[in-house]
């Protein structure tokens, strides 16, 4: 059932992130939109995705904690296993998604980067998967086997 949410009582005049956590928080998105090579342009998105993290603080003040120490967990993993790696291991490792989250890379994959893919995925990015030519940040309709397919493929062309 649909329960409207509020702005949580406790953070109305809370300060916004500092300026480092954003850009930390940035920087794992434009990760995400290279690793699965969906978003050519990650910049266009800035704006919308700090004030996707600025309306979550509001409706869940915890997650003013969960960017920070995503931060400062993201340094430590590239401080330890380098850039490459460490965002290859946040976005792979199996262990980093079971519930409850119960290590610092776990929470930033269940609480930040796997929010940050489903941000992502509303923003266009399962556009590049999707083999369609007129996709328009969403595709309607049921893909049944042996019926034509509920949009436009590239083997059709354009009108």
């Amino acid at each position: 059932m649909y329960q409207k949410s509020v702005n949580h009582p406790a953070n109305r005049d809370s300060l916004a992130l500092p300026p480092e956590v954003y850009e930390a928080m940035f920087e794992l998105f434009e990760q995400i939109c290279r690793f699965w090579n969906n978003l050519p342009n990650p910049d266009q998105y800035k704006s919308r995705l700090f004030a996707f993290m600025d309306n979550r603080i509001k409706l869940r003040p915890e997650y003013l904690g969960y960017y920070t120490s995503a931060r400062i967990t993201l340094i430590e993993m590239i401080k330890e296993m380098g850039e490459a790696d460490a965002y290859r291991t946040l976005f792979t490792d199996t262990a980093a998604n079971q519930a409850p989250p119960g290590t610092p890379l776990a929470l930033v994959r269940q609480k930040v980067s796997n929010e940050f893919v489903a941000f992502q995925v509303s923003q266009g990015g399962f556009k590049a998967f999707s083999g369609a030519i007129n996709y328009p940040n969403f595709i309607a309709g049921a893909y049944v086997p042996g019926e034509p397919a509920p949009y436009r493929t590239t083997g059709e062309g354009l009108p």
